[in-house]
């Protein structure tokens, strides 16, 4: 038989470790957004614009 305190111990630990691992991604993906908006403003090579086919006249 399993001992539910153990259980219990570890489904919320392992809830924690979800919650903080989340929150390093989100900071993770925060700092990533900064460095490369960052470098955005860097000139480079222009944008390419896309190219579209022209449209076909309705008869």
């Amino acid at each position: 038989m399993k001992n539910p305190a153990l259980s219990l111990w570890l489904s919320s630990f392992n809830w924690r470790m979800g919650h903080a691992t989340h929150a390093v991604r989100r900071q993770q993906r925060v700092a990533l957004n900064e460095m490369t908006t960052s470098m955005k403003a860097v000139p480079g090579k222009p944008k390419r614009k896309r190219w579209r086919t022209a449209r076909r006249k309705t008869v």
